[in-house]
């Protein structure tokens, strides 16, 4: 399948072993990006793999754990140390769905690609390895717990969803929850979830997609495609589990975020990588303008509030959705949390029983859909863009439609389903007495 939007071109192919491939080539891009990535995340603790009868239940942490230890090679040369001297800068993350390992170059992509498809798919996994690794990642995870920003984080997802679903689990695990892991553990989950048909390659950059998904089928272990992973995520229940959560931490300025479980975005969405998620994409389109309206920098809640010195920097505004959850969130930095709080909620239901200006709803559009464009300018933006948008089950050209199609009308009545005061919470931490 080929696509062209833009001037860029999307090449997709999905091969007999069940492997997806996205290839966006970019003629005369000076640098070339590349992912390797597998629909397992943080929320994946808990499945039933194919051909099996039984409910496999893993510790918290085992897609963090495991993405570190793909790096360690037999050779006893680590695989980050190979990219690097090829002059690749690579890396790995893991989300809460999905784990990705990357690398960047502005040239010699052949020997970078070839290193990144050889590591991925040979895992070296010891009694002596995993047991060093724990302390390694134990110390991130105490890292983590003194962060303030993904304090805040949690508690909202906490405060939404409760300790019913996986979405509130730490993507690192716990300290304790890392000690239970072992080589038999990993091996039984890189078994399950990395195996083709349940992996995606994106490629950006001067390529030829001829020559990148040759190699690609040459590299990647032929095997035949299997089922579908079934994975098991938890309760989602009605309302919010917590109005309110706050902590304290060494912070010098209480930091918040207001947070809008979406009720209807899992319904929408679709399995795998489908035309038929079009309409999740216009969801999130419409409450990314929403959010901007709301609060975003042009907006009359914050002018108000960043005159009268109650704010003094940006109202962030994100819309989250995934394979089994969304919701939205503000998040700020101020003294008086109540104060903003209540001026952001005044402003839905005003603008719930008012409406929405033409010249606001219009100007406030072509702002993010020029912003949007602008990320396909860059190799990297284009190939992470492609990469996390594809474990989401959309395609990324999708939104440039949704963005010039939209109408206020549609906006508006998603504006009243999901900023909806039954659904929302609010984190804090406050500075330490």
């Amino acid at each position: 399948m080929v696509q062209e939007k833009l001037n860029e071109k999307l090449y997709y192919e999905h091969l007999e072993n069940g492997l997806d491939v996205i290839i966006l080539p970019k003629k005369g891009a000076v640098n070339y990006y590349a992912t390797f990535a597998t629909h397992f995340g943080s929320l994946n603790y808990k499945f039933k793999a194919p051909g099996e009868e039984t409910i496999t239940t893993v510790p918290d942490g085992v897609a963090h754990f495991l993405e570190h230890k793909l790096f360690e090679e037999e050779d006893g040369i680590n695989a980050l140390d190979k990219l690097s001297k090829v002059g690749a800068n690579a890396n790995a993350y893991t989300s809460f769905n999905h784990t990705a390992y990357l690398f960047s170059c502005n040239s010699r992509f052949d020997e970078a690609f070839d290193i990144l498809l050889s590591f991925v798919q040979n895992p070296y996994l010891t009694d002596e390895n995993v047991t060093k690794e724990k302390g390694i990642i134990a110390q991130e995870i105490k890292m983590y717990d003194d962060d303030p920003d993904w304090q805040v984080y949690f508690d909202l997802l906490y405060a939404l969803y409760g300790d019913k679903h996986a979405v509130t689990k730490d993507i690192a695990g716990t300290v304790e929850s890392i000690g239970e892991i072992t080589p038999e553990i990993l091996y039984r989950c890189y078994n399950t979830f990395y195996d083709p048909s349940n992996m995606v390659i994106c490629v950006s950059g001067d390529v030829d997609p001829e020559r990148v998904l040759e190699k690609i089928k040459i590299s990647v272990k032929s095997q035949k495609e299997k089922p579908a992973i079934e994975r098991y995520y938890g309760e989602i229940t009605p309302g919010v589990f917590n109005k309110k959560i706050e902590k304290k931490m060494d912070v010098s300025i209480p930091m918040t975020a207001i947070g809008f479980k979406d009720t209807k975005a899992q319904r929408l969405r679709k399995a795998g990588y489908s035309e038929d998620n079009y309409d999740l994409v216009k969801r999130d389109v419409a409450i990314e303008i929403l959010l901007a309206i709301i609060a975003g920098d042009s907006s009359n809640v914050f002018e108000e509030l960043y005159k009268d010195g109650t704010i003094t920097k940006s109202i962030g505004g994100e819309f989250t959705f995934e394979e089994d959850y969304a919701f939205s969130a503000f998040s700020f930095e101020s003294e008086n949390v109540d104060k903003v709080v209540k001026r952001i909620t005044d402003e839905i239901e005003k603008l719930k029983a008012e409406g929405i200006s033409d010249a606001i709803f219009e100007r406030t559009k072509k702002t993010l859909y020029g912003g949007y464009v602008r990320t396909f300018n860059d190799s990297i933006n284009t190939a992470r863009a492609f990469t996390s948008d594809y474990f989401k089950g959309v395609n990324s050209f999708d939104f440039i439609e949704a963005y010039k199609t939209i109408e206020k009308d549609y906006v508006l009545q998603v504006l009243k389903e999901h900023f909806d005061t039954n659904n929302m919470a609010v984190s804090t931490v406050l500075p330490n007495d």
